[in-house]
């Protein structure tokens, strides 16, 4: 688990500062790359696979690492006791609770969150960035897009 203090010296970070397998590009998403890097999840598709370097690296696809968290739910669900998690968005169709599976869309993001606020990757700044939890609900403009946690991976 990381720490808020651990989160919040992050804030302002690119990509090169994490990834080592130089997948570092500005148009490419790096939401699931950093928190991957960040909590140090290796499974699944990597950032050494898609730059075919050396080594392996952090899981890059978001929706791996909802599959594999031990307990996922709506965030209106999540409960106060449940102080930190992972924090992810997209549309609320691209999600089925009972088989833990998000769809493989575009429109899908993920950040850390830690005592009240969720630290992600901004892809648009380039840059982590922390925001509340409201602020992260309103990633995706339109409807039916709907904010969901994941507990932590061992």
């Amino acid at each position: 688990m990381i720490s808020k203090e651990e989160l919040e010296a992050l804030l302002g970070d690119h990509i090169s500062s994490h990834c080592d397998q130089n997948l570092v590009a500005d148009n490419l998403n790096h939401c699931a790359h950093f928190v991957s890097h960040v909590l140090g999840y290796e499974f699944g598709y990597q950032c050494g696979n898609q730059t075919q370097s050396s080594g392996e690296g952090a899981t890059i696809r978001v929706q791996e690492v909802f599959s594999r968290c031990p307990k996922v739910g709506l965030w209106s669900d999540k409960g106060p006791c449940l102080s930190a998690c992972l924090a992810f968005v997209t549309k609320r169709s691209n999600v089925d609770l009972a088989r833990k599976t998000m769809s493989n869309v575009p429109r899908k993001h993920i950040g850390i969150f830690a005592d009240g606020y969720i630290y992600h990757y901004s892809n648009s700044k380039d840059e982590v960035v922390k925001q509340t939890p409201a602020q992260f609900a309103n990633h995706y403009q339109g409807a039916g897009y709907a904010v969901f946690y994941g507990t932590f991976i061992n």
